[in-house]
């Protein structure tokens, strides 16, 4: 056994392994190690994302759709790259690409929101119930850490529980307000139709 993995049984409860759902559906641990092949596939992704959007004629998104990803920034590193908000979303932009298609604002925000990350939501150790919003709080500032550039990793992060839901958290309406509103507001402020 590696020693990283070591002291990553150390921390979990004695019922639940890290990485393993405990009964009630909840997993509660401490952000895995570093991945440097996740963290690769994350800036390639990202750094794609400009070049994306000015070929679909509305490089005035780029400022919002940041917004959106980073109220889940961290929540990567505990479910890994297939539910990157980032990665996930990057490449939602290419395959429209690749199809020919050039999303509204609408089409787009319909297909970020039903990505699978805002199907989460957490709470603290001695919380009773989830209370973590992304739209009042960001997940790294909830978990009380912080992002280290060019690391796949919050450092300083609590022990966090993190709930999978069947729907989106808060609810889809509201979630596609508010990046809504950020996507149409910078279209307009381009002058942008």
């Amino acid at each position: 056994m590696h020693e990283d993995d070591e002291e990553d049984e150390k921390r979990a409860p004695k019922h639940q392994r890290p990485g393993q759902m405990d009964p009630l559906g909840l997993r509660g641990h401490a952000p895995p190690r570093f991945d440097s092949f996740h963290w690769n596939l994350r800036v390639t992704f990202c750094g794609m994302v400009p070049r994306f959007l000015q070929r679909m004629g509305v490089p005035q998104w780029q400022p919002a759709l940041e917004a959106w990803w980073d109220r889940w920034d961290g929540i990567e590193a505990y479910l890994g790259s297939r539910a990157d908000p980032r990665i996930m979303g990057a490449q939602t932009l290419r395959d429209a690409l690749l199809a020919g298609e050039h999303p509204s604002a609408e089409q787009l925000t319909h297909k970020l929101v039903g990505m699978h990350h805002t199907h989460y939501t957490a709470r603290l150790p001695g919380e009773q119930r989830a209370s973590w919003n992304p739209l009042t709080t960001t997940f790294a500032r909830f978990s009380g850490g912080d992002r280290q550039p060019g690391r796949l990793s919050v450092s300083g992060t609590h022990f966090v529980w993190l709930e999978e839901l069947e729907h989106p958290h808060p609810s889809r309406d509201i979630l596609e307000s508010w990046l809504l509103t950020r996507l149409v507001r910078a279209q307009m402020d381009d002058g942008t139709p």
